[in-house]
Order: C-alpha cells, then sequence, then structure tokens
C-alpha cells in the first residue's frame, strides 16, 4: 500500500515540475514587461508633472530644469534595476516557495484591481520618482512632513513590526498596467491554480502516507 502511495507521489511530482518551470518563464517576462512599462511610466508621468504645474516650470532656470530632466532620464535608464530588485524576493512568486496555506486567488487580476501581492512592490519602485519631483517642488513629498498644504504624499507608512522604520516611496494613485503586463499576470495565475491544486493533491498523499505509517507503528506494536 505504501508503495502504491510512493508511485502517486512521484507521478504528481512529474505532473509539478513542468508547470513550475513555466510559471519561472513567466515571472521572467512579467519582469521584462514591467521594466519597459517603467521605464516608460517614469519619463510621462515627470513629463505630465511639468505641464500640471506650469507656474513651477516656468519659473525654474534652464540649468535646474535640464538638472531636473536629466535625473528623471537616469532613472527611467535604471528602471531594470529597481524593478528586478523590487519583484525579486521568493514570497512574491509562488512556484519558488510553493505553500499550501496561500490563497488561489493571490494573482488573480479584476478589472484594474492587481494582485496587492505584486502591485505593492511595483508602486515602491516607481514612487522613486516623487523623490526628484519633491526636490522639484512639484507639490509631491516622499516624507511624512510637508513643506506645504495640499502636497501629494508619496510613501507608504512601515508595516506595524517595522514601526522605527522610516516611510519608503509608494506611488499612490490610480495605477493601470500595461497590456503586456496584464496578459501575462493572466497567463501566471492560470498555471499556478493547476500547479497549487497539484501541490495541495501532494502534501495530502503525503499525510496520507504518514498516518498510514502511524498506524502500521501502532498496530505492529
Amino acid at each position: 500500500m505504501s508503495e502504491d502511495i510512493d508511485l502517486s507521489i512521484q507521478k504528481k511530482e512529474t505532473e509539478l515540475q513542468p508547470l513550475l518551470q513555466r510559471m519561472e518563464q513567466l515571472r521572467m517576462q512579467f519582469i521584462s514587461g514591467t521594466v519597459k512599462f517603467a521605464a516608460k511610466w517614469f519619463s510621462e508621468t515627470a513629463q505630465l508633472y511639468v505641464t500640471k504645474k506650469p507656474e513651477v516650470t516656468i519659473n525654474m532656470s534652464k540649468e535646474r530644469l535640464a538638472d531636473m530632466k536629466q535625473k528623471v532620464l537616469a532613472l527611467a535608464g535604471n528602471a531594470d534595476a529597481l524593478i528586478a530588485n523590487a519583484l525579486s524576493g521568493k514570497a512574491l512568486w509562488w512556484h519558488q516557495e510553493p505553500r499550501k496555506e496561500d490563497s488561489i486567488y493571490q494573482y488573480q487580476q479584476v478589472s484594474t484591481r492587481f494582485p496587492e501581492l505584486l502591485d505593492k512592490p511595483i508602486r515602491r519602485a516607481l514612487g522613486e520618482l516623487g523623490v526628484i519631483l519633491e526636490q522639484y517642488d512639484y507639490g509631491v513629498t516622499v516624507g511624512v512632513y510637508a513643506k506645504e498644504s495640499y502636497m501629494e504624499y508619496w510613501y507608504e507608512r512601515p508595516a506595524d513590526t517595522e514601526s522605527f522604520a522610516p516611510p519608503r516611496p509608494y506611488y499612490p494613485h490610480l495605477l493601470v498596467w500595461s497590456d503586456e503586463m496584464q496578459h501575462t499576470m493572466t497567463q501566471y495565475d492560470a498555471v499556478y491554480k493547476q500547479a497549487f491544486n497539484v501541490f495541495l493533491e501532494i502534501q495530502k498523499l503525503k499525510e496520507d502516507k504518514k498516518r498510514r505509517r502511524a498506524s502500521d507503528l501502532w498496530n505492529s506494536t
């Protein structure tokens, strides 16, 4: 009987492996798409604020404006490192550390509501633009203390476990992922649900095996 369970576990683990491999491919694809999205977003959002507050832009010296633009371009050019770092945690990607306690819906998209598990770190990376906007007086602050009234607060307060940590940059407004990102995450979600169910079957078989072993030990004593 134990041999039958071992064979069933082996079959299910063989079934799981290609799903995990496909999820890794999709993870890399999603990160690549997010890098492109972020680089474009940094440039477009900076230009949006330049025109949104024209009095700030017009009153700025050419040298100062050129300095700001150079920093925005550098930020966009560094999007690959920012996004790679933001999305590097194994806890973000189920296939890297499968867990039976996770929600089967954690990668599901509903309209413009994107998986919080990934949306939050992306917003933290995008929030770096707020540092530049604050420096050049575009009505944004990435800290708790605002220079003036009616500032936009581009920061995330630390979790309870990090109560003494300083706030970190975070983009707080409506954010719509690119079509490429959404499509890739839809694929990841579909494969995740398949893999999750197979993984649960494996865990159940392993628990059955332990229970039978315990029963056999009891009966043979």
